[in-house]
């Protein structure tokens, strides 16, 4: 299973064409974290008619991939990736731990992304970008 970042859910929306040519060839199943779906609300402007149209395709998407919850396991393996790293002075975002630790605490190891810089220095997960 591959795990998608919040940054490749944005670029498909977008019709970006590098991340179509990953969806074609691709024949492993998907999946997203409740923490993309945070990340993809707070981009979007209630009062504004053309992102409550965006919020329903994200709606959509959800409801038909593989989705992974918010575990009070995953929000401490969460926090020792950001200690660990803060440590080795490669600190990344908290959301970007949480993303990893959500998909690590689930037996996913890969992690389809256009930020390879920040999920690479997460120990246990592959990044794939397109």
């Amino acid at each position: 299973m591959i795990g998608l970042d919040t940054s490749a859910i944005i670029d498909l929306f977008r019709g970006k064409p590098e991340i179509k040519g990953f969806f074609e060839s691709n024949k492993e199943p998907l999946a997203a974290t409740i923490v993309s779906y945070l990340e993809l609300f707070f981009g979007l402007n209630p009062s504004d008619p053309k992102h409550g149209a965006e919020g329903e395709c994200y709606r959509k998407f959800f409801e038909g991939i593989y989705n992974i919850s918010l575990t009070h396991q995953a929000c401490e393996e969460a926090s020792r990736i950001f200690w660990n790293l803060k440590k080795e002075g490669r600190i990344i975002e908290q959301y970007d731990c949480l993303i990893g630790a959500l998909l690590i605490k689930n037996g996913i190891t890969k992690i389809l992304t256009k930020n390879p810089k920040h999920f690479g220095r997460i120990k246990g997960l592959t990044v794939l970008t397109y």
